[in-house]
Order: C-alpha cells, then sequence, then structure tokens
C-alpha cells in the first residue's frame, strides 16, 4: 500500500469531495494532500473524528469511542510517527466477575499469562478438561493462522471468511458454555452478538487482545489525539456541520454532490461514511455494490464517561467487566494515561453494546448515566469508589448507532469482491472505511489511505489525456 506517491496534474484542478470526516475521511483527504489534490472533506457533525473524536473537558480528555490500538495496526503507526502523536504502552489489568465472585487478570506474553493467572483462569472457566480441550483447539486454530488472523492493511481474512459463525465454530470444538460466556463476554465488552459473527474475525480480535494483550499501544493523549493530529494536517479542506444528501450519478459517473448548502459540483467522490448509509446517499446504486454493502452490520452501543476527584476502581485497575450480563464494561483511562485527567483526577468511563445498549438509544442522557451506574453498583469490584447518580465533576454520554463492524460470515469475501471491480462501475466513485478492511481504526485508515491512492490514480489518467 502507498504512503501517497506524486501524480502531476496537468489540467485544471480536480475537484474531490469526500463524504464524511471519520477517521477513514480524515485520512483520504491528509493522503489526497500529499499527492498535491486538495479535496473537501464534508461531515455531517460539527466535528470531525467519527468513533475516534474525543472532547476536550476541563482540563480532561476523553475518548468517545476506540481505546487502544492492536499489535498489527501497520498503517496506525505510521500514521502516528508521520504525524507526531506518541504512543505508549496500554496495561490490562482487568477485573472480571464471574459466579459472584471477582477475579483479576493481568497481560504478559503468550502462554505465560496463563500461567501467571491460573487462579483467574479456573473463575473463568478455562480449567476443566473440556474447556483445556477447547482452548487448545482455539489457540492451536490462532497459531497455525497467525498470517491471516490479523488487522494489518495486508489482512488476509477474506481467505478464511464462510458461512460458520463464532457461535457455531466453538460448538464445533466443544467448548463447554463457561468457556463460552467467558469468551463472548470478554469480545463483547463493546460489540454485539459475537456468537453472529463470522470465526475468524473474532479469532482474530482474540488474537490481538487476549494472545497479544501486553502489546496494545494507545496515544499518551488517547485514541482522540490522532483524529485531532489527522484534522490538523486536513487544514481547511474540512467543513462541518454540511450534511450530504445525496451522491448524484448521471450516465455512470458522479457528477455532483447535493448538500443542504446546494450542490457541489465533482470530478471524484470518496463516500466515507458507515457502509449502512451508502445506500440513503446514493440511489443509483449499482446492484453488485448494493449487494456486497448489504453484508455489513453494526453493533449499537452507549459510553458514559464521568470526570472525577478520586479513582473509581480498585488500585491498578484498568476496567472490570460482567461477562454473564449486560451491565456495562468499566474503565479507568488515568491507570494508563495519566495524561489525559488533571493532577489527582480520574475518569469512569461505562460501556454497553448488545441489546442493552440499543435500548438505551432513544433515553435522555441522565436516564443513559442512571442506568447504567445503577446496573454497575449491584456488584461493584472490592475496593472501588464508585459514584452516586449527582456526583462528578462532569458527565457526557455519546451514542453509537454504528458502533462496531460486527464482520458476519460473507462479509468480508463480498468485500473483497467488491475491491477486485464488482464495485469498479461508477469509475468515478470510491469507497473508504473501516468495513473496507478488517474491521478496526486500522482497517479505516488503511482504506483512507488505499482511496485516495486510487482518486490520484484516477486523476493522473483522466487528466492527462
Amino acid at each position: 500500500m502507498s504512503s501517497g506517491r506524486n501524480h502531476p496534474i496537468v489540467a485544471s484542478s480536480p475537484r474531490v469531495v469526500i463524504v464524511g470526516g471519520g477517521a477513514a475521511g480524515l485520512t483520504t483527504a491528509w493522503t489526497l494532500r500529499k499527492h498535491g489534490i486538495e479535496p473537501i472533506l464534508l461531515e455531517a457533525n460539527d466535528r470531525t473524528g467519527g468513533r475516534l473524536a474525543g472532547d476536550r473537558i476541563d482540563g480532561f480528555l476523553v475518548d468517545t469511542g476506540a481505546d487502544f490500538f492492536c499489535p498489527s495496526y501497520d498503517v496506525t503507526f505510521r500514521i502516528c510517527e508521520e504525524l507526531g502523536v506518541p504512543l505508549v504502552r496500554s496495561k490490562m489489568k482487568l477485573g472480571w466477575f464471574r459466579n459472584g465472585r471477582w477475579a483479576t487478570t493481568t497481560p504478559g506474553p503468550f502462554p505465560a499469562s496463563l500461567i501467571r493467572n491460573l487462579p483467574a483462569a479456573r473463575s473463568l472457566g478455562f480449567l476443566s478438561l473440556g474447556s483445556i480441550r477447547a482452548a487448545r483447539k482455539l489457540f492451536g486454530d490462532i497459531s497455525r493462522q497467525a498470517a491471516q488472523l490479523r488487522f494489518s492493511s495486508d489482512s488476509r481474512l477474506a481467505e478464511l471468511d464462510g458461512d460458520e459463525t463464532f457461535g457455531a465454530y466453538l460448538d464445533r470444538l466443544g467448548a463447554p458454555e463457561p468457556l463460552k460466556v467467558s469468551l463472548k463476554g470478554f469480545l463483547e465488552m463493546t460489540m454485539g452478538h459475537v456468537e453472529l459473527s463470522g470465526q475468524a474475525y473474532m479469532r482474530t480480535y482474540l488474537a490481538e487482545m487476549l494472545v497479544n494483550a501486553d502489546k496494545l499501544r494507545v496515544p499518551e493523549e488517547g485514541a482522540a489525539a490522532l483524529a485531532r493530529a489527522l484534522a490538523a494536517a486536513c487544514g481547511d479542506t474540512v467543513r462541518v456541520s454540511t450534511a450530504v444528501r445525496r451522491v448524484v450519478i448521471r450516465n455512470g459517473a458522479v457528477t455532483r454532490v447535493m448538500t443542504d448548502d446546494g450542490p457541489i459540483e465533482a470530478d471524484a467522490v470518496v463516500c466515507a461514511v458507515p457502509a449502512t448509509k451508502v445506500p440513503e446517499l446514493i440511489p443509483e446504486l449499482p446492484i453488485p455494490i448494493r449487494h456486497a454493502l448489504g453484508k455489513v452490520t453494526y453493533s449499537s452501543g452507549c459510553r458514559v464517561v464521568i470526570g472525577l476527584d478520586h479513582p473509581p476502581l480498585p488500585p491498578g485497575w484498568h476496567g472490570a467487566l460482567y461477562p454473564e450480563d449486560d451491565t456495562p464494561l468499566l474503565l479507568d483511562r488515568s491507570i494508563n494515561l495519566p495524561s489525559v485527567v488533571p493532577p489527582g483526577k480520574s475518569t469512569l468511563d461505562l460501556i454497553v453494546g448488545r441489546d442493552r445498549g440499543q435500548g438505551l438509544l432513544s433515553l435522555d442522557d441522565d436516564e443513559i448515566a442512571g442506568e447504567l451506574l445503577r446496573d454497575a453498583r449491584r456488584f461493584p469490584p472490592p475496593g472501588s469508589s464508585l459514584p452516586s447518580d449527582d456526583e462528578g465533576i462532569f458527565t457526557r454520554v455519546y451514542r453509537w448507532r454504528e458502533a462496531v463492524c460486527m464482520g458476519r460470515p460473507g462479509m468480508f469475501s463480498a468485500i473483497a469482491d467488491m475491491r477486485r471491480g464488482g464495485g469498479r462501475e461508477i469509475g468515478n466513485l470510491f469507497f473508504a472505511g473501516d468495513y473496507m478492511r478488517a474491521p478496526s481504526v486500522n482497517g479505516a485508515l488503511a482504506s483512507g489511505v488505499d482511496a485516495a491512492d486510487e482518486v490520484a490514480d484516477f486523476l493522473a489518467r483522466r487528466f492527462a489525456k
């Protein structure tokens, strides 16, 4: 994948419109500028960043979506280096509430970490004979297919795509119910019903976040620091609070985009919105593209962030999770990232997905925060100090109707076919988004770089004639 080749444009400046200012859209705009092309990026919201965005609140740096970067995030790490975004290791000491008791795990090189975490492994259902047999098969498969089970820009996940769901895969391994609960609970921290996702996609998460948990990294000022750096590098190409209502196609080519402020003519358009939004923007979307995008689904979720004068979790705990039900994941980001809070302060993040997250979306902010706090206080971690409903320096609620791409069976092969040529029916229409690669922050960024390279190639051919 290119990092931005130079293409001389010999005609008058072409007009490239990017629809969507999330991680993929920002990276597309930044890479096009490296090509010498000044695009127009249109973002419907009043800020860019999408699921990589963040807020600054009274000296606190809050992440609204993504939290950490997995070890195979090659494009992400390269862009962080180019833009001067420093990274730190993300330690993940977690508390797990299972069978009415708390157990803790700490990351480390696998399999040595498994030995260190033996007491917790017993509580989590890993040490029964059935679980040991299933876990050996699971981690054996992960080891044998390590080259494919990656979020890198050259990910080969599509090679393993098929009809088998993660739930069916665990059944095939003979995984006992206690092991299923722990594995699914770990994966469902911010996702939907993972048993319906493709088995290879979920095994990639386990490979990156469980087997290589000691190699997770994050910008020292939070994941949103990367979005801020990208937005700054895009300069005045960005227009926020500018919703695109329609991408117009005439005679097999995109001609303009329609906004509330009027039409914008375009020589090329990059659609960098969630896959589920694309058909709404482009009614004339060719059937093969519509079919491929129809394979993409997302989870929904809510995130509540509370600023505090004290640590909310037991000393050293980064997070607490409840695999058995829909109690929210609890995080104290200041443990890993002391620079995201003022001295002596902490934050508590409460994150929930699945049906519980979906059901909360329509409630008021106060109701969502109150519901999640009450859920967490039913079984608080030992030695924790969870806040009351009206406690906190601030409270922010973030709703995600498209939170995490779920990677259902058949999605990866359908998108791969679309990328290989099935999506080129409209020569000047391009796509960027995490679903275009292995869905992740890295997938979003890699797709943005590739979309920009494709646009530059297209314009070089067109304007050289």
